[in-house]
This record gives structure tokens, C-alpha cells and sequence, in this order.
């Protein structure tokens, strides 16, 4: 894995301010540049993570690239894949081919995607992406044969709920 820090960012942000004169302002630009460091931070990774999920789709054959964040620093792995490694769908969020929705989703349930989406190792978007993909994916299982839907050897009583459980288990969903 290979480590990069966004310090080189901000210096470069920084290394400009010596053009404002007055020394007040100057410090006002400053302290806002460090304020919204995190939000520019996640910025750069989510647009290099849309970088990494478009060479993936390209060299996926052959090679993985995932990028991770953390604050002040973004992590590179590349890997080479084996040749009968099953790897996931990768949707390309290249420009033109991107619909834009809106999701309206409980507070509680944005905060545990968003940790899902930081442990994962990318952007909230590119997770949605990601499961949403899965979800089709196992929405898309065949549906079971009739006669294995109530067992193949108690059929089912209507009228008399709570007293058994049946059903049909398909295909185990990508962890």
C-alpha cells in the first residue's frame, strides 16, 4: 500500500497568501483553509476514488486499485488479481453517463452508511453504487421452484399463523 499525504495541498494553498497585504485577512484566509481541510480532504478522495473505480473497469482483469482515507492521508493499494478471482461489477461514474437523484433516508441510517462507506474505504457515493449493485444483483436470483416454496414435504395450512416457518433460501449475498 502506498501512502500519500494531502500536506502538499494546503502548502500550495497557503503559498500564496503572502499576495494579500493586510496581515488580518491574510490570517482569516489561513485559518479557513485549515478549517475546511477535512471537507477538501474528502473532496480530493472522492474524486480520486471515482479516478480508481474508472481503472478499475479498465485493468480489472488483471489488477484491483482501491483507495483509502483517513484524515490527512490517502492510501494506494494496487493488487494483482488471480485469474479465477470473481470480482464486482464496476459502474463507471465518468461524466454523461452519471443520473443524478435524491434519497431521502433517515439520519440514523445516512450515519451507518457513511461509517460503512469509511470503513470500506470510500466515498458514500461510490458505496451506495456498490450496494445498491448488490441488492439488483440478488433481486435478479431466480425465484424458487413452486414446490420447494412451502417445503417439499409439509404443505402449508392456511389459517394457522405462528406455528412453523417456511420458505426458500437462494443464492448467499456478496459480503
Amino acid at each position: 500500500m502506498t501512502e500519500f499525504t494531502t500536506d502538499t495541498i494546503f502548502e500550495a494553498l497557503k503559498g500564496h497568501l503572502g499576495v494579500i497585504d493586510n496581515p488580518e485577512r491574510r490570517a482569516q484566509v489561513e485559518g479557513y483553509i485549515d478549517s475546511a481541510r477535512v471537507l477538501l480532504e474528502r473532496s480530493v478522495f472522492d474524486l480520486l476514488s471515482n479516478f480508481a473505480e474508472t481503472v478499475n473497469g479498465e485493468v480489472s482483469a488483471h489488477y484491483h486499485v482501491s483507495l483509502s482515507y483517513r484524515p490527512g492521508v490517502l492510501d494506494l493499494d494496487v493488487r494483482q488479481t488471480s485469474p479465477g478471482e470473481e470480482r464486482e461489477e464496476v459502474w463507471s461514474l465518468a461524466e454523461g453517463e452519471v443520473e443524478k437523484i435524491t434519497l431521502r433516508i433517515p439520519a440514523e441510517l445516512k450515519e451507518l452508511a457513511t461509517e460503512a462507506a469509511a470503513r470500506a474505504g470510500l466515498s458514500v457515493n461510490s458505496w451506495f453504487v456498490r450496494v445498491l449493485a448488490r441488492a439488483l444483483r440478488s433481486a435478479e436470483a431466480p425465484e424458487p421452484p413452486p414446490d420447494m416454496r412451502r417445503g417439499p414435504h409439509r404443505p402449508g395450512r392456511p389459517g394457522r399463523p405462528g406455528r412453523r416457518l417456511t420458505g426458500w433460501v437462494g443464492p448467499e449475498p456478496d459480503a
